[in-house]
């Protein structure tokens, strides 16, 4: 095969970081593992400079999707480059379909659907047909449409031939695994858990000992109730007060509307407001505690880091969340609270938060190495192995 690039990941963004984060995670762990295998991930996502921080994973750049949230349901609007979406998607499609036929990759991995997002991979499907096409899918879908769909299905059997698993079946049992077997009628590979701080901290060397913090908040993209949130966590944060150290609340600063929001905290002098970045990584791996939404992402960090947390729930339709949360809080000590964010009071924050400070660091029996084993599975293909490659 006349191929210029060993693997092409595709990330489907357009809300949250999850997807693009896990995307990031496999091609850090390619590169580390196999620096000789020429890697390229593509997505739309504004913040992949940011989730990639030190790492040597290189990307191109596509337009940003954005997703409004409103009642648990999200749909397009115009995103940064103010492009209507389904036009955007039309343009996007026309981009993937290009970099497939330049760079004709000897592996393709597509993210959570085998038509991507807006169907935009389908037309690269026409190019490139040496290629072996992989779908990389989460542990819990969740009632994903587009996921379950007979259209997915059928682009899937037409196109592809593998399926990675992001999850553990001793965690979560055989339910989910066993739906993805039977819909795309392909055993899936159970790689594991994918944790981009896991690879980030491959590379990272020892930080310098510092004061440990109270406790870290992670929201990550501001829904219809932040600002209703964000006030609770403020009377929550007061009554708990400064004995226990400073508290680092982690947002978009630069979504409309957000200062307005973080003004209910400005009589806390051990709150401070930081823009998402790579350093919350290192400030969740000193903190006694923290404040999360149940993302797939959020999960993993906490997790790796063994640090007690709250998990705070969107209340989206797809139940994702719910399921996912449900099945590592049963598992998984680190979690020590699930709530809906738009229903959780004051007292059950405060009850929580106490208990987290008031624990010690977990141990997590959860296999957290899925990039690792996704990479080596993904070099493979490409028709690399090394003796850890079946593990």
């Amino acid at each position: 095969m006349d191929s210029s690039l060993d693997v092409l990941i595709y990330a489907h963004d357009g809300r949250g970081l999850g997807h693009v984060s896990r995307s990031v995670g496999i091609g850090l762990a390619l590169r580390r593992i196999f620096p000789d295998l020429s890697v390229l991930l593509i997505t739309g996502c504004a913040s992949t400079a940011e989730l990639i921080g030190e790492g040597s994973l290189d990307w191109i750049k596509l337009p940003s999707y954005k997703t409004s949230v409103v009642c648990g349901k999200s749909s397009g609007v115009k995103g940064n480059s103010n492009i209507d979406d389904k036009l955007l998607g039309e343009l996007r499609a026309r981009n993937i379909r290009d970099i497939v036929a330049a760079y004709n990759p000897r592996v393709f991995l597509a993210d959570h659907t085998p038509q991507g997002k807006h169907k935009e991979l389908l037309p690269a499907l026409d190019v490139s047909p040496a290629t072996r096409r992989v779908l990389g899918i989460r542990a819990v879908v969740g009632e994903v449409d587009k996921v379950w769909s007979e259209l997915a299905q059928g682009v899937f059997k037409a196109n592809y031939s593998d399926i990675l698993w992001y999850g553990d079946t001793s965690v979560g049992g055989a339910e989910e695994f066993a739906r993805l077997e039977y819909h795309y009628g392909v055993r899936p590979y159970e790689a594991g858990y994918v944790s981009r701080l896991a690879e980030l901290r491959e590379f990272q060397g020892s930080e310098p000992e510092v004061e440990k913090l109270a406790g870290v908040v992670s929201i990550p993209w501001s829904g219809e109730g932040t600002a209703v949130l964000l006030d609770k966590l403020a009377q929550t944060l007061s009554g708990i007060g400064a004995k226990h150290g400073n508290w680092h609340i982690y947002m978009d600063l630069r979504e409309p509307g957000v200062m307005a929001a973080i003004s209910c905290f400005s009589k806390l002098e051990n709150v401070s407001f930081m823009q998402v970045g790579p350093q919350f990584l290192r400030d969740l791996g000193n903190s006694r505690s923290a404040v999360i939404y149940g993302g797939y992402n959020s999960l993993t960090d906490v997790m790796v880091c063994g640090v007690p947390s709250v998990v705070l729930l969107r209340g989206m339709k797809d139940n994702e969340q719910e399921k996912h949360g449900a099945v590592l809080a049963g598992k998984s000590s680190v979690i020590r609270g699930v709530f809906s964010d738009h229903d959780v009071s004051v007292v059950q924050l405060r009850a929580s938060i106490c208990a987290c400070l008031e624990s010690s660091a977990e141990v997590v029996s959860v296999n957290l190495n899925g990039a690792a084993h996704a990479a080596r599975y993904l070099a493979a293909l490409t028709g690399v192995c090394d003796v850890d490659c079946e593990s």
